[in-house]
């Protein structure tokens, strides 16, 4: 019954799909007239990330000391996410004369490989979480693409659990900051006590992450690729996908761009581990506000922290400039949360801060095209850093 439903859906608007929704990350670059690479760099736990660039326009050659700027994307998220939406943040940096580089975090659809570990027969390859994504992938990925550039320093803009590995890292190694002119986060992410999404009300009543695990089960939502089923299902049943993106993500608000929905979906998810989305249930689970490391229990803490309790990351040693994008109506990165982490980075690490009314967890990717003028205040506060020598 499924397959004939899937069949029946198929036909019923092949002839008008927007060829978007069928095109890799590199020819919906081209097909839009901007250039394409991908580059892959190693770890030093042995991922092997692959990151996406926009270097000009198509045909065009590489302008010399082009300002860089490093887009991370978010859970379950990957790099498609800056260039489906119309307007798109990758695009727009790119028509500003930024050099474009996108990050695939560790075990999303781009960025499956490792040096030891086959992810489809290996379970060791999924023993990963968001905190080795800001151990290990944020000092791996920056200096390569600094290497790769001449450049000293870059923008990073991240989004959602892209702005918790470089809040985690900075934590730890201030003087990382050294390598930014500036880190502008996009629903931001730092406590999550005030999450109010579906799925994490699911699997805090039901154990679904651990029991996965269990079952031998250790990819979570893993991109299948199945770009025309989505699209006709967001298509032709709107609400179905408005429901899944509230699901997982946010629930949908005005400001976002729902026509733009099926081209989006197409390409989504990013996937994860199911040892990440536990750790995220974890951190809904505090009672204080913190950050803190993966619990593996006591004995697994031991092992893996020389410690019987995970350690914490001090937000209070996170270094600036910083610029923070909150949304009002988000309710992923919720304002109250949020505020949190405004009173707790030093004051004088944070340079500007603009909580956007109308706003939800995924507006600031795919908002609709009026509200979408906001990134030409995010392009200026790259330039205005970029052009700092101070910074």
């Amino acid at each position: 019954m499924l397959v004939i439903i899937a069949l029946t859906i198929l036909g019923l608007s092949q002839a008008v799909v927007n060829p978007d929704a069928l095109r890799t990350f590199a020819e919906v670059c081209s097909a839009h007239g901007y250039g394409f690479e991908a580059h892959n760099v190693t770890t030093e736990d042995g991922y092997i990330l692959t990151l996406y660039r926009i270097p000009a326009k198509k045909d065009q050659p590489i302008t010399p000391n082009k300002p860089v700027v490093f887009l991370q994307h978010g859970l379950i998220d990957l790099a498609d996410t800056w260039i489906m939406n119309e307007p798109c943040p990758g695009f727009l940096f790119s028509d500003a004369g930024y050099d474009v580089w996108l990050g695939n975090s560790r075990g999303s659809y781009h960025s499956l490989g490792h040096i030891k570990y086959n992810y489809k027969t290996d379970p060791q390859y999924w023993q990963f979480t968001w905190q080795d994504m800001a151990d290990y992938d944020i000092p791996a990925v920056i200096p390569f693409v600094l290497q790769q550039t001449g450049q000293k320093k870059l923008t990073y803009v991240g989004h959602s659990q892209g702005t918790l590995q470089m809040f985690a890292h900075l934590s730890t190694d201030p003087s990382f900051i050294n390598n930014l002119s500036l880190f502008i986060a996009l629903a931001p992410i730092g406590t999550v006590r005030h999450l109010d999404i579906t799925m994490f009300k699911v699997i805090k009543e039901i154990p679904i992450m651990a029991a996965l695990e269990d079952a031998g089960i250790y990819e979570f939502l893993p991109n299948h690729h199945d770009n025309l089923l989505f699209y006709e299902i967001c298509s032709h049943f709107g609400s179905a996908c408005d429901d899944l993106i509230g699901f997982f993500a946010d629930m949908k608000v005005a400001n976002d761009n729902e026509e733009r929905f099926p081209v989006i979906l197409a390409h989504e998810p990013g996937g994860t581990s199911t040892l990440n989305m536990e750790h995220w249930q974890q951190m809904v689970d505090y009672r204080v506000y913190k950050v803190q490391k993966f619990n593996y229990g006591k004995e697994g803490n031991l092992n893996h922290y020389g410690l019987p309790d995970p350690p914490y990351y001090d937000y209070t040693q996170v270094p600036g400039p910083i610029a923070i994008f909150s949304g009002n109506d988000d309710r992923l990165a919720d304002p109250t949360d949020v505020q949190w982490l405004e009173t707790t980075i030093p004051a004088s690490s944070i340079v500007y801060k603009n909580e956007l009314n109308g706003f939800g967890h995924l507006t600031f990717m795919w908002g609709n095209p009026t509200v979408m003028t906001y990134f030409s205040e995010v392009i200026g506060l790259a330039n205005q850093y970029q052009n700092n020598p101070s910074s």
